[in-house]
């Protein structure tokens, strides 16, 4: 119930989104999914982002019989697939927005790129970026839903961004109760689906 509380309360943690260059109103624009939807008063989804900083790189999925020819080179993919990498990111530019962010006391941020469920390897370069400037949570789109479409990948590493540092809060402040830490012990926690997870990788 820490990240549902957070989640109701809006007390989550401060963080800002990284997406790329082009779709910075992405998660505010949304897609059709809404329960009515012919309603004319319709609420946009609350997007839990400070900071949204758009990234210039670009990827796009290849195929054999694609007319799309010479905009970068294909590679693939772990899973099989191949890809166009149009632009690589900028690592100098990518560590100035991040540095921008850290100046405001920003310490969580989520990362979501164009088709990163199939080619993650820009979303990583971010995270390392991210940990060499002291970020503590960074949440990647392709390890929290490796899924294809955008939108509910934003919105799902955008939650966990905001509610992974609170958890880690509890997680601490609950081991912090016994002498040892529980580090001579065992401790695992129930899950939604009624199964158990490590501490250690609960989060």
């Amino acid at each position: 119930t820490v990240a549902t509380n957070a989640l109701l309360e809006r007390k989550g943690e401060r963080i800002a989104l990284l997406i790329t260059k082009g779709f910075k109103d992405l998660l505010f624009i949304g897609n059709q999914t809404r329960p009515k939807i012919f309603d004319f008063d319709i609420k946009i989804p609350e997007v839990y982002t400070l900071r949204t900083l758009e990234v210039n790189e670009r990827v796009i999925p290849f195929d054999e019989s694609c007319r799309i020819k010479d905009l970068g080179e294909v590679k693939e993919t772990s899973l099989g697939k191949k890809v166009i990498v149009e632009k690589e990111p900028d690592t100098e530019e990518v560590t100035r927005s991040l540095e921008k962010v850290a100046s405001k006391g920003i310490k969580s941020i989520a990362v979501v790129f164009l088709h990163s469920f199939i080619y993650p390897p820009h979303e990583l370069l971010a995270k390392q970026i991210a940990e060499k400037l002291g970020f503590t949570s960074i949440s990647l789109s392709h390890e929290v839903m490796p899924m294809i479409k955008i939108v509910p990948r934003g919105f799902t590493v955008c939650a966990d961004a905001y509610l992974t540092p609170k958890i880690k809060e509890y997680i601490a402040g609950f081991e912090s109760g016994f002498s040892d830490g529980l580090k001579s012990v065992r401790v695992d926690f129930m899950q939604s689906d009624g199964g158990l997870c490590n501490v250690n990788r609960f989060v």
